[in-house]
C-alpha cells in the first residue's frame, strides 16, 4: 500500500468520513500549499496560536504525534478558513474543526517524510488536489475491444446454455454475514498523569468532546489516543456522563474499559480509599451500565465470611454493601447487579432459618410522606432482587423507616448521601 494510500485508509477510519476522507484530505492539502507560505506557513498560525510544539510534534520521525482538540484548531486557523474548507469539502463548519482536529496530524505526517518541512506540494500528493491533468484512454482501443468483448459474451452464452440443463439444481444457502460490532468502546489507562486512550466511538463530534475533555483534564501533552470513528457504531450512552466525570478519574494506576453497556473496572493498584470512592462514583453515576471490578468493602467482607458465620457476621458484612438506585425511584441501577449477587450468594450460606430483615431509609429533603413510601418501595425492590438470585422470599423481610433513623448529619451533602440507604439486620 502506497503512502497515499495508507493516508487516505488513516483518516477514514479515525473520522468517519469513509470515501469521502480522499476529497477532504485534498482540500486540507490544497488549503496548506495555496496560502502564504505553505506549509511552513501554516506552521507560523500553529505557533502564534502557542501550539508551534504541537505542530512540530506531527513531523514524520517525531516519537510522539500530540493531540489537539476543535477548539485549538479554531483558534490557530481561525473561523474564516474553516468555512472555506468545509464548504469545499462538502462538511459543515460546525462538524470541521473536529474533523481537522483528526486529519491535520496525519497530513502533516505525511507531507514531511524523513522529517523535513517542504516548501512545496511533493509530487506524489498531486493526484489528491482533483482528476485535472490526468489522461484518459484513449477512445480508439475500444474500436477493438468492443467486438472481441461481444464474441466472448456470444461464445460463454453459449456454452452456459449446453451446460446449465446437466447442471443438477442447488439450493442457496442462508446468508451467513458476520456480525458487524456495532458497539461503541473506550480504554483508559493512567499511568503517572500519562492518560492511554483506545476505542471507537460513532461519530467525530463524540470523540472530539471526550478528548477535548480529557484534554482540560489532564493536558494536553498527556493525552495518547488512538480512537476510531465509525458511523455503524450507535451512540456511547455513558459519553456525555463520563466527560463530567473525568476530572474525577485521576488516580494514578486506574484503568477501564467500556464496550457498549458494561464496563470492566480495574482499581487494583489504588489505595483502598481511594479504590472504594472510584467504585462508588462508577456506580452511582453511570448506574445504567453493568459494572464488572467494582470494589466494595461489604462484597469483600461477604466473600470472606468463614464457615458456619452468625448472624451478626452476615449483618456487619451485609451493611458495608452499597445499593444505588435511580434518582427519586425505586429502580435499582444495573451496575449494583455484582453486590446483589454476593449478597444472594452469602444469605443462601446462612443457617437454616436465618432471616433477614431489608430496610430502607432516605434523608430529610422533601415531603416525610413521600420519604417514608421511597424507603419502603426501595427495600422491596432489594428483597425482590435478592428472591430472584435464589433467596427464599420468606427469608426476606423487607421495611422502611424514611428519614427517621439518620446515620448522618442532614445539613450537609455527605451526611444525607450516608442517610440515604439500604440496611440489613440478620435475625
Amino acid at each position: 500500500m502506497s503512502s497515499i494510500e495508507t493516508l487516505v485508509t488513516e483518516v477514514a477510519r479515525a473520522t468517519g468520513l469513509g470515501p469521502n476522507a480522499q476529497k477532504f484530505i485534498g482540500v486540507v492539502i490544497e488549503y496548506i500549499f495555496k496560502q502564504p507560505g505553505g506549509l511552513a506557513g501554516l506552521a507560523d498560525r500553529f505557533s502564534a496560536a502557542g501550539l508551534g510544539d504541537v505542530f512540530k510534534s506531527w513531523f514524520a520521525g517525531q516519537p510522539n504525534m500530540r493531540a489537539v482538540d476543535a477548539g485549538q484548531i479554531r483558534s490557530a486557523l481561525g473561523g474564516q478558513s474553516i468555512e472555506d474548507i468545509a464548504s469545499k469539502a462538502g462538511v459543515t463548519p460546525a462538524v470541521a474543526p473536529a474533523l481537522l482536529a483528526t486529519a491535520l496530524p496525519a497530513i502533516v505526517r505525511a507531507v514531511t517524510a524523513g522529517g523535513v518541512m517542504p516548501t512545496a506540494l511533493p509530487a506524489a500528493f498531486t493526484g489528491l488536489l482533483g482528476t485535472k491533468g490526468k489522461k484518459r484512454t484513449p477512445f480508439r482501443l475500444w474500436r477493438w475491444l468492443l467486438p472481441l468483448l461481444a464474441l466472448l459474451a456470444l461464445a460463454w452464452c453459449g456454452w452456459h446454455s449446453r451446460n446449465v440443463a446437466k447442471a443438477p439444481a442447488v439450493t442457496a444457502p442462508a446468508a451467513n454475514v458476520a456480525a458487524v460490532s456495532t458497539h461503541p468502546t473506550l480504554s483508559f489507562q493512567n499511568t503517572d498523569g500519562k492518560v492511554t486512550l483506545n476505542g471507537t466511538l460513532g461519530s467525530v463530534a463524540d470523540k472530539a468532546k471526550l478528548l477535548g475533555a480529557f484534554a482540560g483534564a489532564y493536558g494536553q501533552t498527556n493525552v495518547s489516543s488512538n480512537i476510531q470513528v465509525d458511523t455503524n457504531v450507535k451512540q456511547a450512552s455513558w459519553l456525555g456522563r463520563l466527560a463530567e466525570l473525568i476530572p474525577s478519574l485521576k488516580q494514578n494506576g486506574l484503568q477501564f474499559a467500556l464496550n457498549g453497556d458494561s464496563l470492566k473496572l480495574d482499581t487494583s493498584r489504588l489505595p483502598e480509599a481511594e479504590r472504594t470512592a472510584v467504585s462508588q462514583l462508577f456506580q452511582k453515576e453511570l448506574g445504567n451500565l453493568e459494572v464488572e471490578g467494582l470494589f466494595d468493602k461489604g462484597a469483600a467482607a461477604l466473600g470472606a465470611l468463614p464457615p458456619g458465620f452468625s448472624s451478626d457476621d452476615l449483618t456487619q458484612a451485609l451493611n458495608q454493601t452499597t445499593i444505588t438506585f435511580e434518582t427519586g425511584s425505586a429502580v435499582i441501577t444495573r451496575s449494583s447487579a455484582s453486590i446483589l449477587d454476593g449478597a444472594a450468594k452469602a444469605i443462601q450460606a446462612a443457617p437454616p432459618g436465618a432471616r433477614v430483615e431489608v430496610e430502607g431509609h432516605t434523608d430529610n429533603v422533601g415531603n416525610a410522606e413521600t420519604n417514608q413510601t421511597l424507603s419502603e418501595q426501595r427495600a422491596k425492590a432489594v428483597a425482590a432482587a435478592l428472591a430472584a438470585r435464589g433467596v427464599p422470599a420468606d427469608r426476606l423481610l423487607a421495611r422502611g423507616f424514611g428519614a427517621n433513623r439518620p446515620v448522618g448529619d442532614n445539613t450537609t451533602e455527605a451526611g444525607r448521601a450516608a442517610n440515604r440507604r439500604i440496611a440489613y439486620k440478620a435475625l
